[in-house]
């Protein structure tokens, strides 16, 4: 987005706000996340075309489809700018869907895998980004359950659809978003608990 539509964006977000009589902080929170969604809308659009003139276009839709509940609930890596959050999403999906994705692993090594990776998603998410307000305690207890309950339902999914050249796809994901969570556990010293 250039800096006139942004200031345009801003402008309308910003009108629309005050005639919902939002004080300050829900006006900022309502622009905060309209752009969330504007930014998110437009990634998934770059990388439906990108994917599709690669011919892995429903590697992307499965990857997707399984990253986006984790992401959303657990968090993970957040930039400060648009360009290298796109930058970021498209490595992380190129990654899985065209490098690790014919890395095929057996069963009974997949099982344990995903297994850790739940317990892991659960013990340090979720991490959200510095510009969102803390989760209370008991916010914070609902999203590591739910996040726990969403990887545990997705990794059942790869396991009863192993035969299937997706599940691959399904168990990187996984995998690699485990990782990027461990990375941002790192980077904002012990996640939300010391936010």
């Amino acid at each position: 987005m250039g800096e006139v539509e942004g200031c345009e964006l801003q402008n309308i977000l910003h009108m629309a706000s005050e005639s919902a009589n939002l004080n300050s902080k829900e006006q900022k929170f309502l622009i905060f996340r309209l752009k969330c969604i504007l930014y998110d809308i437009s990634k998934l659009i770059l990388f439906t075309a990108f994917f599709a003139v690669m011919h892995k276009l429903s590697g992307f839709i499965f990857a997707f489809l399984i990253f986006y509940p984790i992401r959303q609930i657990s968090g993970g890596l957040h930039f400060k700018h648009y360009f290298s959050c796109l930058v970021f999403s498209f490595v992380y999906m190129l990654l899985v869907v065209a490098v690790l994705s014919p890395l095929t692993l057996e069963l009974a090594v997949v099982v344990p895998i995903l297994a850790v990776c739940a317990t892991v998603i659960y013990a340090i998410g979720p991490i959200r980004p510095p510009s969102r307000p803390a989760l209370s305690k008991q916010e914070f207890a609902e999203h590591r359950k739910k996040a726990f309950s969403i990887v545990c339902y997705e990794a059942v999914l790869v396991v009863l659809f192993f035969d299937s050249e997706l599940a691959s796809v399904g168990y990187w994901t996984i995998i690699l978003h485990t990782l990027q969570l461990v990375i941002a556990f790192i980077v904002k010293k012990g996640g939300e608990r010391n936010a």
